[in-house]
């Protein structure tokens, strides 16, 4: 089972980095074949973004010090599909990644671990309300689950995550700050924010902050997005995505954080390193601050 979740994780980030590209090429193309010019100067339609796949392997024979033969593969598309024209800005980005990792290859211990695992989705949409294109009104959605189990290692038969199980979905009403292209805001004093347990057993146990045995939880509350996505130097990009939120009805002032970066230090066009950490705090869950840490270097493909 665990195979057939790797691939078809794998399988759907190789197919939609390829039709990301081919959503570029056909753009492009349109652009051109209907005003005769380059693309760059007349789209309302701007994609960029990376794909990165980084593998790593270690084999051992006869090896007096020690150590497991592995393999690990983690591949991540991040994604910024935005429109403009006249008074309306609609912005959306999509970030992927799967990765796992297999140990002592070769033997009857052999072990699978995953090593990341995300999907979230976030699109907004903007009207302008001041001619500078500085400030929106706004409305937002923004979603987040994962491909596959997760499980309470060393015990790979327990399941403490799965897709949909935590899924997490935030849709509010509010204002986009936009001062420069690769920096903006957004603050909604009203959204919601719906956890969904859509797994039986683990809404039973009130995994994730649910009421045991109900599947869904509504929270009411101001909410905070800032998203930054500049090239630092030629070939260094940081993305990152910070989200902070608090509950009018439980709790308030008791704020959830999620904060993702991401370091792309581009070799060439073909290959790059990649520095991704992320840290979340969210009591519902846990009681402490979640940390995750993954360094990378691989093959690479930027979209513009």
């Amino acid at each position: 089972m665990k195979k057939y979740s790797i691939l078809s994780a794998l399988i759907l980030l190789f197919s939609f980095g390829l039709f990301s590209q081919e959503i570029v090429e056909v753009t492009k193309a349109v652009d051109k074949s209907k005003t005769g010019v380059s693309s760059d100067s007349t789209k309302h339609w701007n994609i960029s973004g990376m794909g990165t796949l980084n593998v790593s392997q270690a084999g051992y024979s006869n090896w007096v010090a020690g150590g497991d033969n592995s393999l690990g593969l983690i591949g991540m598309v991040n994604l910024n599909i935005n429109y403009s024209k006249g008074k309306h800005a609609w912005a959306n980005i999509i970030d992927l990644a799967y990765g796992f990792q297999f140990l002592g290859i070769g033997t009857s211990a052999q072990q699978y671990n995953k090593t990341d695992d995300k999907i979230e989705v976030t699109s907004t949409y903007g009207y302008e309300i001041h001619s500078n294109k500085k400030w929106y009104f706004s409305v937002l959605a923004n979603f987040r689950t994962q491909f596959s189990n997760g499980y309470k290692l060393p015990n790979d038969s327990t399941v403490i995550s799965t897709i949909m199980a935590p899924g997490y979905l935030v849709a509010g009403v509010g204002i986009t700050y936009v001062p420069a292209k690769w920096f903006r805001v957004y603050l909604s004093p009203t959204s919601g924010r719906f956890t969904f347990v859509l797994d039986t057993a683990l809404s039973n146990a009130g995994s994730f902050g649910v009421t045991p045995g109900q599947q869904i939880r509504g929270q009411f509350g101001p909410y905070l997005r800032a998203d930054l996505n500049k090239d630092l130097a030629k070939n260094i990009n940081l993305t990152s995505s910070l989200e902070l939120f608090t509950d009018y009805l439980n709790q308030f002032g008791n704020i959830d954080v999620n904060w993702n970066i991401l370091l792309t230090l581009k070799v060439n066009k073909w290959l790059a390193a990649t520095i991704n950490a992320q840290v979340i705090y969210d009591d519902d869950v846990i009681q402490r601050t979640q940390f995750k840490e993954i360094i990378g270097v691989g093959l690479s493909y930027k979209f513009d």
